[in-house]
């Protein structure tokens, strides 16, 4: 799934998410996912469907250890991470789509569990470093953002007012960029942009 809004409209169930949290342990089977999470077997089957049909997990047919009839397993194929910024002046949605390296997912033998948490401590606590650093971008980003409205709120035209913000929002995107972003007219954006830097 490369898309936003598709993603989102999946996740957005909890017994989905509980289902993809079982799954990333090991691969399941409906009978057991519906055990493990007290939902009923008949409800996990068509949550299980709509994760399939929308490219978020795979299954494979395996035999019982039993002797009993074969079973359909499940397990996740997609790596994103979903990123929401919100605040008085801040508003961002992003789908990040990750490449998984296959080599990357195989732990050598020679490891033992100790190494292993040692491991995953060290990287936990460099997420968490990144996460504070984040957090002080995303704040002064506010406070320039809350600069930038203060300056705009004297400007009467509503538009004038947007077609700025954006310029600001985006300071990577040429006029042109902006104004398809917007839905407005190239000349309008160029005369809105200059005559504000004129007058600022």
């Amino acid at each position: 799934m490369s898309d936003l809004d598709s993603v989102l409209s999946v996740i957005e169930n909890p017994a989905r998410r509980q289902i993809l949290e079982a799954l990333v342990r090991e691969p399941h089977y409906p009978l057991q996912l519906s055990k493990e999470l007290g939902i009923s077997q008949q409800a996990i089957v068509k949550h299980l469907k709509v994760l399939e049909e929308n490219g978020l997990v795979e299954s494979y047919v395996e035999k019982s250890d039993l002797k009993g009839p074969q079973r359909r397993k499940y397990y996740p194929v997609q790596t994103f991470s979903v990123v929401v910024d919100l605040g008085p002046n801040l508003f961002h949605a992003e789908l990040i789509t990750r490449t998984q390296d296959e080599e990357a997912t195989i732990t050598e033998k020679s490891e033992n569990f100790t190494e292993i948490r040692e491991q995953m401590k060290k990287i936990d606590d460099e997420l968490a470093l990144l996460n504070e650093k984040r957090e002080e971008l995303l704040a002064e980003k506010e406070k320039l953002l809350q600069c930038a409205r203060d300056a705009t709120a004297s400007i009467p035209d509503y538009m004038v007012r947007k077609i700025i913000h954006e310029f600001i929002l985006h300071p990577d995107c040429s006029m042109n960029d902006i104004a398809r972003l917007i839905s407005v007219r190239d000349d309008i954006v160029f005369e809105s942009i200059r005559n504000w830097l004129s007058e600022w």
